[in-house]
């Protein structure tokens, strides 16, 4: 691969004006303390300041009156084509605009994830190589920062690897004081090699980073299974998401296919104990989170039984059983909203497919 030289003249900043219009449309979406944590790590990011140094409140005030201005902005445009060696790209033409750019050592991404939530970035691509018919592209510096924090992202038969938000998750994730998550980080670390309160009380980018590589090779897995054990859900999400955006529904389809994606035969859990790696095994339970969480409970007593007795049979199980779960409700929820419309098809939704599995719980994908 050529080493990586600067953007084409104009072009950063037309990528990121596209950023801040993405920003802009999804901002609305997370909960107040979501919103506040991900533009404390935006901040950040954007300053190349490590996950765990804070900086002084009024700078980071200041900083967050003129990004909400800059949203407001921004909040009714669309993203606007690209110019690039004097030719106008659509801002979706991934291929184009890379023709251009990797030559450089340079990958431009866009996409719409969640939602139909859109992203965009501007990143120097570290590596690249294929793995059961996949392109995995490993991201280094990213020139351009957004507000999802997305670590891998798959369009396609291409995973993208983004080490650029990745660290401001894990830390955040290792720093959480809840008391419950404790032992599983004690643990997880310990298989890295590191002291859990160690790295909490004394971080730095030395102690973070095998934890840092492991964890996102426990990404690749689940893109990975998106790819393949997930792949019945990705039509079932796409339904929900056309018909049925930003609705409860839209989000438990979500949960059940990263369900699939985790616990499928190739998914991230059978990786996970494949490869016996015991950091990323202890590390799970921490990272469920939303529908997920609420859907895969028989994790959590699988993995404390492995901490104490070291026992993959009993997190063998809970895979499959998760797995089980997952196809069952795919296959109730394919009929559910191919053959019923509009309030029709959440009510049956509800009623027969997501209460029996997980109440009449709710929670905000976004945060």
């Amino acid at each position: 691969m050529a080493q990586a030289s600067q953007p084409p003249e104009g072009l950063l900043a037309q990528v990121k004006d596209n950023c801040a219009i993405a920003d802009a449309s999804v901002a609305g979406r997370f909960s107040l303390c979501g919103l506040l944590l991900r533009l404390r790590n935006l901040y950040k990011w954007e300053r190349g300041l490590p996950p765990w140094q804070e900086q002084d409140t009024s700078q980071v005030l200041e900083w967050v009156s003129e990004r909400e201005q800059l949203w407001e902005e921004a909040l009714e445009k669309e993203p606007q084509p690209l110019s690039l060696n004097g030719r106008s790209y659509d801002p979706w033409d991934t291929e184009g605009i890379n023709q251009v750019l990797v030559p450089l050592g340079l990958l431009y991404g866009a996409g719409v994830v969640g939602g139909g939530a859109p992203v965009f970035f501007l990143a120097r691509q570290e590596k690249i190589w294929q793995t059961d018919g996949l392109v995995v592209h490993q991201l280094g510096e990213e020139l351009t920062q957004d507000i999802l924090f997305l670590p891998g992202l798959r369009q396609g038969s291409d995973i993208f690897l983004r080490s650029g938000p990745f660290p401001y998750l894990v830390w955040d994730l290792l720093a959480d004081p809840r008391p419950s998550q404790t032992g599983f980080k004690r643990f997880a670390l310990q298989a890295y090699g590191r002291d859990y309160r160690e790295v909490v009380t004394n971080p730095s980018w030395e102690a973070l980073e095998p934890v840092l590589e492991g964890e996102m090779q426990a990404v690749l897995w689940h893109e990975m299974g998106e790819a393949g054990d997930a792949a019945p859900a990705q039509e079932l999400l796409g339904m929900a998401a056309s018909e049925h955006p930003g609705s409860d529904v839209e989000h438990f389809v979500r949960g059940i296919k990263d369900l699939m994606a985790d616990c499928g035969p190739q998914g991230r859990l059978a990786q996970i104990a494949a490869h016996q790696s015991q950091g990323a095994l202890g590390l799970y339970p921490v990272w469920q989170a939303g529908f997920l969480k609420l859907l895969f409970p028989e994790i959590v007593p699988a993995v404390q039984g492995f901490m104490d007795h070291g026992d993959w049979e009993a997190v063998e199980k809970a895979r499959l059983a998760g797995w089980r779960k997952a196809v069952d409700a795919a296959e109730e929820l394919e009929e559910i909203l191919s053959g019923y419309k509009d309030a029709e098809a959440r009510t049956l939704v509800r009623r027969v497919v997501m209460e029996p599995l997980v109440g009449t719980a709710a929670p905000r994908a976004e945060d």
